[in-house]
């Protein structure tokens, strides 16, 4: 598990760091410098003619140590400061004085040249507004120099991307490459920041968990190396009871497509066993495609009786793909929020029913903290929260949070960047397996099965949810690799499960 910091943080850990800790703020200006240059030496021969773009706050220092690194190096490097040069930051100020001292000097004009790499250092993790007058330009011309062939490489993030939202302030550089420092920020994960970023490489400075005190960091991600710890443990002596029992409420007329993938995903996450209840019409395709589930299929409307022996078998309802909006699909569901008990995982046709219908949201909000997972894509997220789609995008994080705190449930909101919210935790996950492969229909519904399958498994709600993603983003790339990234399906990639779940 790695966190993943909003600006305050960062500065307050960085400065409880020389405050408390006791390392001057020069000596980690000076690691910051080094672990940028080790990683450019490490991509290649030492850069012929590099450009510093340096602003006067602490981001500008960390790029004319740079600059003067690689200039000891044999690299001919050319220092621009952009703005007042009075205002300069007193680390700042104490690179640019070695900088004279060794002979260089600091440029006020952005000359257009021919650069092999253009160094990004003008704001660092503390930009809050818009990016306007010479910021701008500079800005500009240095994603014009990337456009002509030089490489970019910015200094902690960016400049011009929120390190908290990933939002775009006014303009942004496009970096091929972001070396940050101690911790990756919300705004290299989350998009547009993202794209932005390049290839991020986060270095150790000195910068550690010491500095967090009581309370760490809100948000998390995963590594490929957590997978294996955070799995269901697998008991050698236990049977297809033992892995759970999973009730999937499922599939409509022409819809049975959504029955098979959460299905069998919910068996290939290691779940016991699986019934799905679904309109007749989908039997013999379900009885050929998974012959592993039981069936309880029915004509115009589900019998209570044998809805009800449902329900008490199993351990865990997934309810959601494919249901269709009809009466018989609006009635499972109300009997389901009235009746069951167990952890209830909600998708698709489940979550457009509960936005349609208030007695069903009130049901939902009832159900209980600890028990209730969502899984809304934007557009499904937009309707519950009662939100223009331009609006999500804009306050998605407060929407998650209020969502989760009204139906008093985890909620993992699916998007480029999937973010898994609880009420009344403040932990936020927020992901970065997957690709822009998974982008298609089946790939909601296979999610809904893997979060169905690992809190069979007794995995805590929170922890399946984030766990789910995860395992599903792993398989989308792993799937990605053989199919590519046009043509890959949702049955590539529940293929591909247990692949990522044995390689762990």
């Amino acid at each position: 598990m790695k966190y993943v910091l909003k600006a305050h943080e960062m500065k307050a850990y960085d400065r409880d760091t020389s405050d408390r800790i006791g390392i001057p703020s020069m000596v980690l200006m000076e690691r910051a410098a080094l672990a940028a240059v080790e990683v450019i030496l490490r991509k290649g021969h030492v850069p012929g003619k590099v450009l510093i773009a340096a602003g006067c706050g602490n981001n500008g220092g960390d790029g004319l140590a740079i600059g003067r690194l690689l200039a000891f190096k044999g690299s001919e490097v050319v220092f621009f400061m952009a703005g007042n040069q009075a205002k300069m930051s007193v680390e700042t100020k104490a690179q640019a004085a070695i900088l004279k001292n060794s002979g260089f000097s600091i440029q006020s004009n952005f000359e257009m040249k021919e650069y092999d790499m253009v160094i990004d250092a003008l704001f660092g993790i503390g930009l809050s507004r818009n990016v306007e007058g010479i910021y701008y330009d500079v800005i500009e011309k240095i994603n014009a120099c990337g456009r002509r062939g030089a490489v970019i490489l910015s200094v902690d993030i960016p400049s011009g991307i929120c390190a908290d939202t990933g939002s775009i302030l006014g303009s942004a550089v496009r970096a091929d490459l972001t070396v940050s420092f101690a911790f990756a920020k919300r705004g290299h994960l989350l998009y547009p920041g993202r794209e932005y970023t390049g290839e991020l490489i986060v270095k150790d400075i000195g910068i550690t968990r010491q500095s967090f005190g009581k309370e760490p960091p809100a948000a998390f991600c995963y590594e490929r190396s957590d997978v294996a710890e955070l799995l269901p443990k697998r008991r050698p002596d236990g049977n297809k009871g033992t892995f759970g029992k999973v009730l999937l409420l499922s599939g409509c007329q022409d819809m049975g497509g959504a029955c098979i993938l959460c299905g069998r995903s919910i068996l290939k996450t290691g779940a016991g066993m699986v019934k799905i209840i679904t309109p007749s019409c989908n039997r013999e395709i379900l009885q050929n495609a998974v012959p592993e589930a039981m069936l309880y299929t029915f004509d115009e409307e589900p019998d209570k009786e044998k809805l009800e022996k449902s329900i008490d078998w199993a351990d865990v309802i997934v309810a959601g793909p494919g249901m269709g909006m009809k009466k018989s699909a609006y009635q499972l569901l109300k009997y389901i929020l009235e009746e069951a008990a167990g952890p209830l995982v909600l998708d698709a046709d489940a979550l457009n029913l509960i936005a349609a219908h208030e007695n069903l949201r009130m049901l939902a909000a009832g159900y209980g903290t600890g028990r209730l997972v969502i899984t809304p894509h934007p557009g499904e997220l937009a309707r519950l929260t009662g939100t223009l789609i331009e609006e999500y995008q804009k306050h998605r994080e407060e929407l998650v949070y209020a969502l989760a705190k009204e139906l008093h449930c985890v909620v993992a909101a699916k998007d480029a960047v999937t973010m898994v919210a609880q009420d009344g935790k403040r932990e936020v996950y927020i992901n970065t397996s997957g690709n822009d492969a998974m982008a298609g229909a089946g790939s909601g519904d296979v999610l809904a099965g893997i979060i169905g399958g690992l809190l069979a498994q007794k995995k805590e709600i929170f922890d399946a949810a984030c766990l789910g993603v995860y395992l599903h983003g792993l398989a989308g790339e792993e799937a990605s690799l053989k199919e590519g990234r046009y043509g890959m399906t949702a049955s590539d990639m529940l293929n591909k499960l247990s692949f990522v779940m044995r390689e762990a």
